[in-house]
């Protein structure tokens, strides 16, 4: 009887993403090809990627640990949909592993340019710089709602209320709607001319307690900052995201995504203006400073005998030495990019491939071949009895017993046969294959912004060994859950040191 298997559907908030219909499809195509039989299926329509908290992917989760659960295999269509964080993928992988559950993808290749360790790694990586990447693309689908005048997301701004409007458009079986702002009737009024009172410099709290609006200090305070919104104008981009957030949540004004005129305005130009130069200068005059968060190696870099480099002031220190963040943080990153794209590097991650595994000798292969023959003959055997005895119960349960250990030898078969077609495509790995994939990674990596950056670095660095008497030193590498540990050929040296 042919193995059960379980479908995981995700597509994400990217509209370029596959949908779940296109999933689906490639998915029963790939059990059909292995010989699967799909009994349960689990999807998350845009949902992220980022974290586990999906509905679908938590009731798999539940029924993975079900004792009546009749499925030994997950199809998913690539690495991303599980997660596009490799924190995530690796306690799924180690999950199902513990479970006797076995992960099939639909777009893994079929030959391994790297040993299925390695390849599971920096493919798990690039899901994550993907992720951290597909930011600049919401922000450009975003931007493109606002240009024609819609939400880019929320709630109504205090004073407004939200339209509704459809699309025509048809996503995942439901209508896609997008939404406009109108004047609220009875609050915009008031709001209004709270406004206009603070584009003025008078008390805010005296003036809301006088407009009888009944709302917190920094309720009031959001409201001024969000004063070219009440201008009749839809700003986005203007708070950082959490993971991402460092000194202020706010982001310079430049950065702002202003489109003007979508709404009906409750104040001008001019008075939203007044406001936020006002605010802006009350922000100037508090300054700022800088924190651990802002250095990229913080908790990375240590001395040859175990101390840590600590951040501050804008320079990294350990005892008396001292050198410019700026200038440090530069000449690491420039030997990442050099170590990626690394013939030693390239050689040494290839060789650690071909090692990973080995194709077996066969003999366990045809031994199971064998015993799978035998079984289905004595099956056969046992059922042209049945017709010619008074008493099949006894037949009944020997060929029950035989058909349970005819399918406990199928699925050993087809892992021993997947484990030998991949332990001979690694085989033949070439360098050129792991070269092309590290060059991906490291020009993806130079796309980053500085705090997703940090991100992607921490997963991949090991340490930084850095001697502050010689100012020479050496970046540890780990490839995900292999436990492989790659040290910088060549290693790196600030060369400008205040």
């Amino acid at each position: 009887m042919p193995r059960q298997a379980a479908l995981y559907c995700r597509s994400s908030k990217d509209r370029s993403a596959i949908s779940i219909q296109a999933q689906r499809h490639e998915l029963l195509e790939l059990a059909r090809t292995r010989n699967l039989i799909v009994s349960a299926e689990y999807a998350d329509a845009v949902e992220s990627g980022k974290d586990t908290d999906r509905p679908g992917f938590q009731k798999l989760l539940r029924d993975m640990k079900m004792h009546s659960r009749a499925w030994t295999a997950i199809l998913v269509y690539d690495t991303s949909r599980i997660g596009r964080r490799r924190y995530i993928a690796e306690a799924f992988r180690h999950e199902c592993k513990k479970l006797g559950i076995e992960i099939l993808f639909a777009k893994v290749p079929e030959v391994d340019p790297i040993s299925q360790v390695i390849l599971d790694s920096v493919l798990q990586a690039m899901d994550e710089v993907h992720s951290l990447m597909s930011r600049e693309k919401g922000l450009a689908g975003m931007a493109e709602n606002v240009r024609q005048g819609f939400r880019a997301g929320g709630r109504a701004p205090y004073g407004y209320r939200l339209v509704s409007i459809d699309t025509g458009q048809v996503r995942d079986g439901e209508a896609v709607t997008k939404s406009r702002l109108e004047p609220d009737p009875v609050t915009s009024p008031k709001i209004s001319a709270w406004l206009k009172g603070r584009a003025l410099g008078k008390n805010g709290r005296l003036l809301a307690d006088q407009l009888g609006i009944e709302l917190a200090k920094s309720s009031l305070a959001h409201l001024e900052w969000s004063a070219l919104t009440y201008a009749g104008h839809t700003v986005w981009n203007v708070h950082r995201g959490k993971d991402e957030a460092v000194g202020s949540r706010r982001r310079p004004r430049d950065e702002w995504i202003i489109q003007r005129n979508t709404h009906p305005a409750l104040i001008s130009d001019d008075e939203a203006e007044a406001i936020l130069a006002r605010l802006e200068s009350k922000k100037a005059e508090r300054g700022t400073r800088t924190r651990a968060s802002d250095y990229l190696f913080a908790g990375l870099m240590k001395a040859p005998d175990g101390r840590a480099w600590h951040g501050n002031a804008g320079n990294y220190r350990i005892g008396s030495a001292n050198i410019r963040s700026t200038i440090l943080e530069e000449a690491i990153l420039q030997q990442v990019a050099i170590d990626l794209r690394g013939d030693e590097m390239v050689r040494s991650m290839t060789e650690t491939a071909r090692r990973a595994q080995q194709p077996g000798d066969g003999d366990e292969l045809a031994g199971l071949q064998d015993e799978l023959r035998d079984i289905e003959r004595r099956i056969s055997k046992l059922t042209g009895l049945l017709e010619a005895t008074d008493s099949p119960s006894p037949l009944l349960r020997r060929i029950e017993d035989l058909e349970k250990t005819r399918d406990e030898a199928l699925d050993r078969l087809t892992t021993l046969e997947e484990e030998t077609r991949r332990a001979k495509t690694l085989a033949a790995v070439k360098e050129s294959d792991v070269r092309r994939l590290l060059d991906t990674l490291a020009e993806d990596m130079a796309a980053l912004d500085r705090e997703h950056l940090k991100d992607f670095l921490a997963g991949m660095i090991e340490e930084i060994s850095l001697d502050p008497a010689t100012r020479s030193g050496e970046i540890r590498y780990r490839i995900g859950a292999s436990g492989v540990k790659l040290a910088s050929p060549r290693g790196f040296e600030p060369r400008f040191i205040p």
